[in-house]
């Protein structure tokens, strides 16, 4: 008598395989990401697909199979370009944001050194100040910011016109 075992081997192969290819059909991933435009003031806030529901935050919502829970991700923080120049000025006399975790950019567009400060209503600086010290140059920070009205101002001696508003909603 023939040894079977053998003989039911490709059999068993090509089961492992459907298996594992049938396990891997049920799960997936997605992924998503912001960019900012090169030019302007951009301000963008964290974004779904359209397949993928929004969580009361603004986050995304995600639900496991087979149940009804769902876990809201943490929203990403909102985008804030700001441009310095050409000259002694910024590129836009008002800007707007959303309030909580804020990722500032700062642009230099001029050949001179400038700075950015976000100021508050009682007239204090809110954290580090930026600084872009030659045209191209660029400066970022993450900025925790409450609702309401700041000013944007290059505390550069001499640049008294670089001043702009930050409304936070």
């Amino acid at each position: 008598m023939p040894d079977m075992r053998m003989h039911n081997f490709p059999a068993l192969v090509v089961s492992g395989v459907a298996v594992l290819a049938l396990s891997a059909c049920g799960s997936t991933t997605s992924t998503s990401s912001n960019s900012a435009a090169s030019t302007g003031a951009q301000v963008s806030t964290p974004g779904t697909s359209p397949t993928s529901p929004t969580a009361p935050n603004g986050g995304t919502a995600v639900s496991s199979p087979g149940t009804d829970s769902t876990t809201t991700a943490a929203p990403a923080p909102a985008e804030l370009q700001v441009l310095a120049g050409p000259g002694i000025k910024f590129d836009l006399p008002e800007y707007a944001t959303t309030a909580g975790v804020v990722h500032v950019i700062y642009v230099n567009r001029d050949s001179q050194r400038h700075t950015l400060a976000i100021v508050g209503s009682d007239g204090k600086t809110v954290a580090k100040e930026l600084e872009v010290v030659k045209s191209g140059s660029k400066a970022e920070g993450d900025y925790t910011l409450a609702a309401g009205t700041y000013k944007l101002i290059c505390t550069v001696p001499g640049h008294n016109a670089m001043k702009a508003t930050l409304k936070v909603s």
